[in-house]
Parts: C-alpha cells; structure tokens; sequence
C-alpha cells in the first residue's frame, strides 16, 4: 500500500528529479557542519545554493517547470531551513517578480540571465521596518528624473528601511525592490523595480546601505537592514507591468489607480506561498515519519508492561497518529498547491492560497512540536531534525506575510462576497450525523462556515447602520473575522482530502487512509466542539464520545501506522536523523571514542 500512499504526495515525475537531487545534495557541501560561526554558516548556505543551481543546467527561470521546482523546494527545506529561505527568494519571489511584471519583455533577458546562471543572488525587499509586516504602506520612494529618464531610489526616513532581507553575507546580489512611483508631482502606486545591491566582488553598490544583523538562534539567515540613498536606476529596471511614463512625465496606468496597482503588486507573494506550502509539508511528513518509525523501534518498561515499543501506548499513539493525520494533510494540500499554475491569479486564488500558507503552517508547527515531545529528551538533539524543523515552520507565522493578517485579509474578502458564496451544505441531522465519516466532516464544517459568515456580515451591517468608524466596527469583529476565515480554510483542505480519498481505488488502502484523515477532522472539529454543542450540531452524548472515538480510530490505525509513515514519501538521507534507523542506538553512538561490547555476543 505505501506506494498508494505516496501517489497522493507526489507526482510520477518526482521520481526522475528526486534521483538527480539524490546526486547533487550527496557532496559533502551539504555535511551538517559544527564549530563554525554565523557568518560562515550563512555563507555555506549560499555555497550550497550556488552548487545546486550550477547542477541544475538551466537554461530559463525555474519558475517556468513547477515540478522541477517543488521538488527542490521540498529537498532544500529537509536538508537545510535556512538552504530553503535561500531557494524560494531566488527562484520563486525575486524571478517570479520579474516574469510577472516583465512579462513580454525582451530587454530584461540580461537581468533574467544573470540569475538564471546565478552570477548574482536574488532578494525580494518588500517590508519595511516601521511597518512591520504590512507591505501596503511602503514608503521607500522611486522619483522619476525625466531629464535623465531613470529613477532615483531613497529612503525617506528610519522607518522606511527594508528589513528583513537576506543580504548581509558578501556574495553578488540583486534584490526586487518595491517602492512609490513618484512621476509629475503625483505618487503612481507601489512598483517594483530591479536594484543591484552588491557588485561581483560582494561588495554593497553605490548608495545602498547594509547593516547586518545577527541571525536568529532557531533558523541562521544572514538577515539585514537596507536603506537607500539616491541610488540611480535605469529606466528599464522599472518592472512597470504595462504602466507608462513619457519623457515629460505623463504616466498611464492599465491598473486604473494607485489602489489597484498597490494590490496587484502584493499578489507576487503567491509564489513564496506556494513555496511555503511545499517546504512546510516536507518538513512535516518528515518529522511524523521519523518520529513514528522511532516510536516503533524505541522500547520502554513501563508500569504495566515490560520491553515494549513506546507505540503501544495510547498516550503515543494519540499526539503521533495526529502528527501523521496532520503531514498527510500538508502533503494532500501541497500536491494540489505545487500543480500547474493558475492562468489568472484572481481573488479567489489569492484568497486561497493566502490561506491554506496559513493552515499548513499552523499544522508543520503542531507536527514537528508532537513529534519532538513524543521523542522525548533524543527530540531536542540538533542531529534529529526536529527543532530545526520546528524553528522552519516558526519562522513562517510572519515570513510571506504574517498569518494572523492574511487570515483578516482573507474575512475582508469572504464578507464583502468577492468571487464567494457561503456554502450551501445543508447541516447534518442528529440521526445522519457521525462526525468520523468524510461526508459528515465537510458538512459539518460547511455549516460553521456559513454560520460564521452570516454572523460576521450581520455584525459589519449593524456596525455600519449604527455610524461605527471602519476600524471600530473591524476592531471589535477581529475574532470573529479570524474564525471565518480559519472555517473556509478548513472547508477548503476537506474538500481537497476528500477527493484525494476519493481517487484511491484499493479498498484496504482507502479504508487506511479514511480511518487516519478522519483523525485530522475529529481533531479540528473537536478543538470548536463548544461552538458545535452552542449551534446544535453536536450534542453532549457525541461531544462526551470524542475521546473513546479516537482510541477506536488509534486501534484501527495501528496496524498500518509504519507502513503509512513510509507513505509520506520522505527521502531519509536527505534528512539524515539518527533517529529514524532502526538501530537508533548504534546510529547516535557509533561515532564515540567508546567501544561498547555487543551484548548478545
């Protein structure tokens, strides 16, 4: 059944790339290092990336064969979180800028070249440090010089300083910066524009102001403040997306105003969303399987049972069993988000990928977490992955927008009805009504959707008609909007499960996997059980049985546990934890000074 498993996580062609990155991330660059400091850990981090690209014999933006990507995305988050940040700015932000708004642009295949051959690294600078995560109200300026027909880049003031770009290790670099146009004495909306940070020897261009700051304990990047100072931009950097500027300054723009050019520039992030989905859900299976096969190979004397693996205990089997429930769904998720690309990236895209970003890192931060307690004191060795991979998914509640925002971004949209209708699932009886079975799951979540989305519209309604400010009436309903859009998500990621499910023609296969995602829906529709119970969708007899259901489930699981955790698809070398072999103990120890006797000689 594994291979089963592994056709919901990956495509056929996986395969054939994950056999060449087999070979590239064998040298001995991609050694876990000890003993070195920041600036060299972060310059490694670069080492590798250069050493990947120059064996991947590119011949355009790898953003053009999303398979091809995804698979190296997945590869550089298992090896190394910090090799990951390293390849999703490169490859899927900073040239996915480009392409976006370049698109049929031939004087920019020089830009375009010198990344693609990485002659020069690439950094998107967005946030800026007074306004923290919000990339709506950049003021870093671009003012246009007609005479000279270039622009000249500065920062206004200390809070207009780009953070948290990775640029302070000396390497060549070009970042996507976005900033004002200011043309005639007008602010034209948000564009970005292509800016040379550091020249070929690594040094920082002309104007441009770096000032490294210390790398973060859990996730090493060699992160900076950037700041601007009159820096001179050829026209043609100007990723002017169909916008015009004439000699004398006159300035035409398809987007129609500034609002909705600063908008469409914000929808670039979908590929570090992507991305993000992708790296975060092999993060995920990788720690679920490793710890699973772990549980199953450590052995404990307990009170009530001697020298028996950890597994058999529920208290195991429950936090584990979830994990695993939990990475399947990040793999389900992350299949769907890493194929073809939308022809238009619309609302609704935006909208959900924005979101299952969210969802699928809340639940790499929940897998990595269980399975690193459930290992006990081993989980905390650097050696065993997990808390690199916890710091990885940590790092994301803020990294490509923070998610607490883009979840009141998504309740903005879903309230005004723009490209949504709330579902039209008709909520469960009490006698159809089993809250472990794939239909029950979809309409349960459906309803709270639905209920969720009229009580937030009534509340906008009424805050409206009573004269409430734009920011009372959304201030005091930011629960609420957080909930609606956690519902939809939730509604989103079923619909997605359920037709992976459905697309499994083996019986005992589907019946596996049935049994294990019907563990992730109890979990989350358990954790607003008390909104279910106050709705009358569950009553206290179903509420009381959750637990007793869930041993059920744990029971059925068991049997199939390893052989799903192998389902996950994980390549175990690129991850490299002791942990995960079967001798665990000779893996962790084989290396000491200390010749141990066998003790069944």
């Amino acid at each position: 059944m594994r291979s089963i498993f592994a056709s919901l996580i990956h495509k056929p062609a996986y395969e054939e790339h994950a056999k060449h990155l087999e070979k590239v991330f064998a040298d001995p660059l991609f050694d876990r290092p000890t003993g070195i400091d920041d600036p060299a850990r972060c310059a490694l981090t670069y080492r590798r990336l250069k050493h990947i690209n120059d064996n991947l014999g590119l011949s355009a933006p790898l953003l053009e064969d999303r398979e091809r990507l995804f698979t190296l995305v997945e590869w550089a988050a298992l090896a190394d979180p910090s090799l990951f940040y390293g390849v999703f700015l490169h490859y899927c932000t900073t040239m996915g800028a480009i392409q976006d708004f370049g698109r049929g642009r031939d004087d920019l295949d020089d830009l375009i070249g010198a990344m693609v051959s990485m002659d020069t690294i690439g950094s998107l600078m967005m946030t800026e440090v007074g306004r923290g995560n919000s990339n709506a109200n950049i003021r870093t300026q671009a003012v246009y010089d007609a005479e000279r027909q270039e622009f000249v880049l500065r920062t206004p003031d200390a809070a207009a300083v780009k953070f948290p770009p990775g640029v302070s290790s000396p390497f060549p670099r070009t970042a996507v910066v976005s900033a004002r146009l200011m043309a005639g004495g007008h602010d034209r909306g948000l564009f970005f524009f292509v800016v040379p940070i550091r020249d070929a020897d690594g040094r920082p261009c002309d104007g441009v102001r770096i000032a490294p700051q210390r790398p973060t304990a859990i996730l090493p990047l060699d992160c900076a403040l950037v700041s601007f100072d009159d820096v001179r931009v050829p026209f043609r950097h100007w990723l002017r997306d169909g916008a015009a500027l004439t000699a004398d300054g006159e300035f035409t723009d398809p987007a129609g105003d500034a609002l909705t050019r600063t908008r469409r520039l914000l929808s670039v992030i979908r590929h570090a969303w992507e991305a993000a989905v992708v790296g975060l859900s092999a993060v995920s299976r990788a720690s679920a399987a490793v710890a699973v096969r772990h549980a199953h190979h450590r052995r404990t004397s307990g009170r009530h049972a001697a020298d028996v693996p950890v597994i058999t205990y529920r208290n195991q089997q429950r936090p584990l069993f979830g994990a695993l429930a939990a990475a399947y769904v990040t793999g389900i998720v992350a299949a769907t988000v890493a194929g073809p690309e939308q022809p238009v990236a619309g609302a609704r895209t935006i909208r959900t990928t924005s979101l299952l970003k969210v969802t699928v890192d809340r639940l790499a931060e929940r897998v990595t977490v269980r399975s690193r307690q459930a290992a006990g004191a081993l989980g905390f060795f650097a050696d065993n992955r997990y808390l690199d991979y916890q710091g990885l998914a940590h790092s994301f509640n803020t990294a490509a927008a923070d998610n607490q925002m883009m979840l009141l971004d998504g309740a903005l949209t879903l309230a005004a009805g723009v490209e949504y209708e709330p579902p039209a699932h008709a909520a469960p009886t009490r006698a159809e009504r089993d809250a472990f079975t794939p239909g029950v799951w979809t309409a349960l979540a459906a309803t709270r959707e639905r209920l969720l989305h009229q009580e937030l519209t009534t509340a906008l309604r009424t805050a409206t008609e009573a004269g409430r400010s734009t920011l009372d009436m959304w201030n005091e309903n930011n629960a609420l909007a957080e909930a609606l859009s956690e519902a939809h998500a939730f509604s989103l990621v079923l619909d997605t499960v359920c037709t992976a499910l459905e697309s499994v023609a083996d019986p005992a296969a589907k019946a596996a996997l049935t049994d294990l995602l019907a563990l992730y829906a109890a979990e989350e529709i358990a954790a607003h059980d008390g909104w279910y119970l106050a709705h009358g969708l569950l009553d206290a007899d179903e509420v009381r049985s959750f637990p007793h259901r869930v041993n059920e489930l744990c029971e059925r699981i068991a049997p199939n546990a390893l052989e799903l955790a192998e389902g996950l698809d994980v390549p175990y070398e690129v991850v490299g934890a002791p942990i995960a072999e079967a001798d665990y103990v000779h893996a962790l120890t084989a290396h000491t000074a200390v010749a141990y006797p066998d003790p069944q000689a």
